[in-house]
């Protein structure tokens, strides 16, 4: 059963948008009821009035120290953007796609680093990743329940962009990137733009055993692609008391707890049939698949685009 409440919202053109926010179940462990607002827009045009809608309510806070003085100081709050190309489908970290287990972080750690030598010799790159026995020191003298430390995260990066499975859920901190994600692919199914506010007021909290949302900055030195898509990333993890260690777990645990002040999810849900409109609007902005990805086979991939969608469609 769904229940859902529609409000309205009106873009910087003064174009009405309708949004629903509605009562989910998210069922990838069990019943799970989260809710989510859902802005649908009727056409590409109407998609910055709705981005502009969100930062104008998302975007800064009031600084809680100052305001406990007696001063007003305002903080920028820094929103993450995702696209996928089908509207219905949830938010999923490779790894999650991939495996059909949790994996505890040192656990995982230990898969990522087995063929490390390998890429070593291939790139001539070093990571300097601390050993196994030095991994877990880490991990256990980084405790907390409203963030995850996670090590080799510069490592752990390199491989999410080069397709080994992870639990880096990665986003952009600009919506029109991740608006081309949403649109590159040609299947005619409504695309959706998903938005990530870590916290409304500065603070984060959680209690033991809580899924946690983790969010995962921007400055790290790895691939390069990681700075041309504005790249940052998020995790969830739960704490396992009795076996003492961090599991990796959906993002959909945190989000279901409905908390209006922190792992706040919006979805915008824009339509297929404005495809062409958003790619030739966005190769304005300079997005496309090389100037995202940067290699010689997004080279050709971008001008295969270019070629049989935005200049022949």
């Amino acid at each position: 059963m769904q229940q859902v409440r529609f409000i309205c919202l009106r873009n910087a053109r003064g174009a009405r948008l309708t949004a629903a926010v509605g009562v989910k179940r998210i069922r990838p462990t069990g019943r799970i009821v989260a809710i989510m607002k859902t802005i649908r827009l009727d056409t590409w045009e109407d998609f910055p009035g709705a981005i502009a809608s969100i930062r104008k309510q998302y975007g800064a806070y009031m600084d809680p120290v100052f305001s406990m003085m007696g001063e007003a100081y305002e903080q920028r709050n820094t929103l993450l953007f995702r696209g996928q190309a089908n509207a219905s489908w949830p938010l999923l970290t490779t790894l999650e796609r991939r495996a059909h287990r949790p994996f505890h972080i040192l656990e995982y750690l230990e898969y990522a680093t087995r063929g490390r030598c390998k890429i070593e010799s291939y790139t001539g790159v070093r990571w300097n990743i601390p050993t196994f026995s030095e991994l877990e020191r880490e991990i256990e003298a980084h405790p907390g329940r409203s963030y995850i430390h996670l090590p080799a995260y510069d490592y752990l990066t390199y491989l999410r962009h080069h397709g080994f499975p992870s639990p880096l859920l990665d986003w952009s901190e600009s919506p029109y990137i991740a608006a081309y994600f949403a649109y590159v692919e040609p299947p005619e199914n409504d695309r959706a733009v998903f938005c990530f506010v870590d916290n409304t007021d500065g603070s984060k909290g959680a209690t033991v055993g809580d899924a946690v949302i983790t969010q995962h900055g921007h400055n790290v030195t790895t691939d390069k692609r990681h700075f041309a898509q504005k790249a940052w990333y998020t995790t969830c993890t739960k704490r396992n008391q009795q076996a003492g260690r961090d599991y990796f777990c959906p993002h959909a645990e945190a989000i279901a707890r409905n908390d209006p002040t922190q792992d706040v999810l919006i979805k915008i849900i824009m339509p297929a049939h404005d495809r062409l409109r958003a790619l030739r609007a966005l190769t304005d902005y300079n997005i496309d698949h090389f100037t995202l990805f940067q290699s010689e086979d997004s080279l050709v991939q971008a001008m295969a685009n270019r070629a049989f969608d935005i200049d022949d469609g």
